[in-house]
């Protein structure tokens, strides 16, 4: 799926799966993910706002993999465009 990378506008970071990307791929059971990236695989909690009107999810995990790529600055309303890859069950795995 095709999902963005998303920032508070401080030093938090995540990626935005949006409302349709999260009502397909995710369940409301899952209290986290686990999510591959670079080889490494992460727990990230998913938040309640996930299921409100905030869709993404944060880690600092995701920002080092986000200043890994180059990735950690963009114009304004035109944030990175990622590939976050259903695995099965809550496992994904985030590609660049």
């Amino acid at each position: 799926m095709r999902a963005t990378a998303w920032n508070d506008g401080g030093t938090t970071y995540g990626i935005s799966v949006g409302p349709a990307n999260r009502d397909r791929y995710f369940q409301r059971g899952w209290s986290h993910i686990e999510v591959e990236m670079d080889g490494q695989v992460h727990s990230i909690p998913l938040t309640g706002g996930f299921w409100n009107k905030c869709p993404e999810f944060r880690s600092p995990a995701v920002r080092e993999w986000l200043r890994r790529h180059r990735a950690l600055e963009w114009p304004d309303r035109k944030p990175p465009v990622v590939e976050l890859v259903p695995l099965g069950e809550n496992r994904f795995r985030l590609e660049a």
